[in-house]
């Protein structure tokens, strides 16, 4: 059967197209007061989806915005935090970690949580915190992402909780947002200044030993829980609130505990391979200077490295030993920065190697990084004994990009692909530091302040030196010089 459409009295009929759809034109503006008329603009309203309801039941649609000036409005995210488990150890420049019996290891890259799969008795707990919070700006969401398995499907008294909030022992934080995976399966949870949690359920259960993306999206009104980019659920702010939690800014965790008396083991082990946390939709304008030193990426020690001021020569309580510089060793002390000894040199043309750091090649568990040098400083004191029978005068340079730690191993690049490629050093000029004769002890040189406006670019398993050549000076017994080596960069 079919229906024939016409106009009116006008003989025009209505068409379809080869797919069997209606050929429509939207109505034109007749109106000189044009579009704002809304009777007749010839417009179409437009939706984004962005989740097509496969869980929720309902399609998630969001539609687009235009600034006063006509303009389409977009929104770009800022990643502030994100950070990888591939290290055999705790990265405690970014991470503060609590337990009761229950253990945390790091292998194969993940976090373990519960690592044993063991701990049965009532309260035992662990968490892994971040030092730093992470607050919502305005209407801009907040992302808190994590990749994450499980051993096995969670049974009575465990809970496993991750998101943003302040883990204490076994119980659940008073503030934030999380994902809780319990015998009763994962919900969305929100939780507002110590009152009730409201949870969402989001499915019952999740396949074993498989990975998996979770998201929390946090924004000013409303609350999204995604799997695997999936929308499992949300939660709509209270009225009587005026942010999701009291709080504001909130530090991401993963905590897992016992309720009561687990009374199986072994039990579920957690184990996260990543977690990530982005401000949506609003331009911060930091420097990608500024976005590595969130990642905890600035001068210490790194993840799978040496933690602390590992890459920095400062005791609490002590200065470094004196030593003869020489062109082939560190004999000052193999660091980036702080501060080094140097017995009074005899004028030589052939370098010196004052600090000297290589950095490190990494691999699976040490995430190779490279050192961007945006700048540098380098004072120099004058210390034990005055400056006696001729002036000291330094002309220092950066070595940079070399291979070996000798300044005199590789003096040339390799021939063009010639075997186990070796690079030689680069030099930068910096400038001159030069004590006269009669200089007392605590006399200060001029210091010596380099910025880069292109960063001095150091990559993985190459060294970054500063390296003097003595242009004027005598061995003068006892005399030694400070100094103190100050550089402003970050790694990526």
């Amino acid at each position: 059967m079919s229906v024939i459409i016409k106009g009116g009295d006008s003989s025009d009929l209505v068409t379809v197209t080869s797919d069997k759809n209606l050929k429509v034109t939207t109505p034109l503006v007749t109106s000189p007061a044009g579009l704002d008329t809304g009777s007749q603009v010839g417009a179409v309203r437009v939706f984004a989806e962005n989740d097509p309801g496969t869980i929720t039941g309902s399609a998630t649609l969001k539609s687009g915005e235009v600034s006063l000036g006509y303009r389409q409005r977009v929104g770009i995210d800022t990643v502030i935090f994100s950070d990888t488990f591939n290290a055999t150890s705790q990265n405690t420049a970014n991470w503060r970690h609590s337990f009761t019996t229950m253990t945390m290891t790091q292998s194969a890259g993940f976090l373990n949580v519960n690592a044993a799969g063991t701990s049965t008795v009532a309260s035992n707990y662990a968490y892994l915190s971040s030092f730093r919070y992470f607050q919502m700006i305005g209407t801009a969401p907040l992302s808190v992402e994590f990749s994450s398995s499980f051993s096995q499907l969670p049974i009575a008294n465990e809970v496993l909780l991750f998101g943003l909030g302040v883990a204490t022992g076994a119980t659940e934080p008073v503030d934030g947002v999380w994902f809780e995976y319990t015998s009763a399966g994962l919900k969305g949870v929100t939780r507002y200044n110590s009152g009730t949690a409201v949870k969402t359920d989001l499915v019952a259960s999740l396949s074993v030993n498989t990975v998996r993306h979770f998201a929390a999206v946090v924004g000013e009104g409303q609350i999204e829980f995604w799997v695997d980019d999936v929308l499992y659920g949300k939660q709509i702010i209270p009225v009587g609130q005026g942010r999701p939690f009291m709080t504001s800014a909130l530090p991401v965790f993963m905590q897992k505990y016992n309720s009561g008396t687990v009374g199986a083991s072994p039990n579920l082990i957690a184990r996260f391979g990543y977690v990530t946390v982005s401000i949506m939709d609003i331009a911060t304008n930091q420097t990608w200077a500024n976005q590595m030193a969130s990642y905890g990426l600035g001068l210490q020690g790194l993840n799978g490295g040496t933690m602390g001021s590992s890459q920095v020569q400062w005791a609490n309580a002590a200065l470094p030993t004196a030593a003869a510089a020489t062109n082939t060793t560190a004999a000052l002390g193999a660091f980036l920065g702080g501060i080094f000894l140097m017995n009074a040199p005899a004028t030589s043309a052939t370098d010196v190697i004052v600090a000297s750091w290589l950095n490190p090649a990494g691999g699976v568990n040490q995430t190779p990084r490279t050192i961007k040098l945006r700048g540098i400083k380098i004072d120099c004191v004058n210390s034990v004994a005055a400056v006696a029978t001729t002036a000291t005068t330094f002309a220092v340079a950066l070595a940079w990009g070399g291979t070996q730690l000798s300044l005199g191993t590789v003096t040339a690049d390799s021939a063009s692909f010639a075997n186990n490629t070796a690079k030689a050093r680069r030099i930068q000029p910096l400038g001159v530091i030069s004590f006269p004769v009669g200089a007392a002890i605590g006399a200060v040189s001029t210091p010596i302040q380099f910025d880069f406006e292109a960063p001095i670019v150091i990559n993985p398993g190459e060294y970054l030196q500063i390296v003097a050549k003595i242009l004027v000076g005598t061995a003068t017994a006892t005399e030694v010089f400070q100094w103190i080596v100050s550089p402003n960069l970050y790694h990526e």
